[in-house]
């Protein structure tokens, strides 16, 4: 990833080894391997060395994959206009592998498709090592980089830029891992109309719709576009109808909105509810969030506002935000924000470490808020106990891990629970004294 180290040391050798072990497909040695090459393939070739490639994502779209499986695209290709459809299903012991052979440093590039460029309809697919998407117009994979309709995939340590959503993650859609990816400028407006209406819709690094989700060490930059109804739009992570999802361990700036959740009161043609278990059960830990141009860490919503209309969108239960350091510099920039009658059924937050301009917190029924700190806004409306209102003394100089603490933090042993095992450098979180880091660094003393 550029700029900033997310993981470090035997935890980084770890994850490496781990999914290299995947991807050479272990529990199924004689599995077929396919190759792909966009300059010297051929589509009528065998498919099966280096030297008989295919040359389409079109041909190779048709491969039959069996559990273990693997097919490679060769590094230094690109192929625009081609959708790679994985169809088929691996299973937990064998999954199809999709990743890159060859010498070249370029990741291959899968670009140009107007729904998705890698749609996997399948279950126990993982995607290594690919570039998704170009950042303009004729490469651009207009709605979804990464379409997830298929259970248990993973999609791990691609490039992913250009699109509407980054990866869309679809309802029904479960246990999709999107680990230790780089997400840059996914600032495509599906929906862009001068219309009033609210409509406008777009620019998501990751979209969630489905449930159970593990969304974690990724870096997430550049999810903002202009927008006729907001201004700006734009989320690293939206969940919107999805459930159970756990989103940790991110570093995102420049987004406008790091993450909103909503459900939907509408219903489907046939009659049925669009989302019919509600959105609940999201968890949001010891991730970064930064950048001049972000306006708020969360969004989300309870029922609805005395005296108003139902909430469209609401309500969503049991949103947690813990150990999560934001700092947030533009003039509108607030914290966490949960309107619409929102209450601790709908919204707990402890132990995170919040810097804005505007507000800090809102939800004025919300009592379930504590051990965090609070600096720099103008409004603070929220209840809870045991939270510090002072300068966090933030390490601004750190580029290789920014919003990490300096000696005197009042952040430092602020918190008393223990939710996680490593903070966002990937550094072991002791906790055996009781006391734990509020954010999402745990200070190296």
């Amino acid at each position: 990833m550029s700029g900033w180290n997310l993981r470090t040391g035997a935890t980084a050798a770890a994850l490496a080894l781990a999914a290299t072990t995947l991807a050479t497909g272990t529990a199924s040695a004689a599995a077929d391997v396919y190759y792909v090459d966009s300059v010297n393939g051929n589509d009528s070739a065998a498919g099966t060395t280096e030297s008989t490639a295919w040359k389409t994502l079109t041909r190779a779209s048709t491969a039959e994959l069996a559990p273990g499986s693997k097919l490679l695209l060769k590094r230094g290709s690109t192929w625009n206009g081609q959708q790679l459809s994985i169809t088929e299903s691996g299973d937990d012991n064998a999954p199809i592998v999709v990743d890159t052979y060859g010498t070249s440093t370029a990741k291959p590039i899968v670009a140009g498709d107007s729904e998705a460029c890698v749609s996997l309809e399948g279950s126990w697919i993982h995607v290594y090592n690919l570039q998704v998407g170009l950042p303009q117009d004729n490469g651009r994979c207009e709605w979804a980089g990464v379409k997830v309709t298929g259970n248990d995939n993973v999609i791990e340590r691609n490039y992913i830029t250009g699109a509407a959503a980054g990866v869309f993650i679809a309802p029904k859609a479960q246990n999709t891992a999107v680990t230790a990816n780089e997400f840059v400028d996914n600032n495509h407006m599906s929906k862009l109309t001068e219309e009033p209406g609210n409509d406008d819709s777009g620019a998501f690094a990751i979209l969630v719709q489905g449930d159970s989700s593990d969304i974690g060490w990724n870096e997430i930059r550049g999810s903002i576009a202009f927008s006729y109804d907001y201004e700006m739009d734009g989320a690293a992570v939206e969940i919107f109808l999805g459930s159970d999802n756990y989103v940790h361990h991110n570093i995102a700036v420049d987004n406008d909105t790091f993450t909103e959740l909503g459900t939907s009161k509408e219903v489907n043609q046939d009659g049925s509810p669009a989302d019919p278990d509600g959105t609940s059960g999201n968890v949001f830990e010891y991730n970064v969030i930064a950048g001049p141009k972000t306006r708020a860490a969360m969004v989300t919503r309870g029922p609805q506002e005395p005296g108003n209309e139902p909430d469209p969108n609401g309500p969503v239960f049991s949103t947690a935000f813990r150990n999560n350091s934001v700092r947030l510099t533009h003039t509108d920039s607030e914290g966490v924000v949960c309107d619409a009658g929102c209450t601790n059924a709908h919204l707990s937050m402890s132990q995170n470490v919040i810097q804005v301009v505007k507000k800090t917190a809102y939800g004025p029924n919300v009592t379930d808020s504590h051990h965090n700190v609070f600096f720099g806004a103008q409004q603070h409306q929220m209840g809870g106990s045991n939270n510090v209102t002072a300068d966090p003394r933030f390490d601004l100089t750190n580029t290789e891990h920014p919003l990490s603490l300096r000696a005197g933090s009042p952040a430092i042993d602020l918190g008393v629970t223990k939710f996680s095992d490593e903070d966002v450098t990937g550094r072991a979180i002791d906790g055996s004294d009781g006391a734990v880091d509020a954010g999402a660094y745990e200070y190296d003393k």
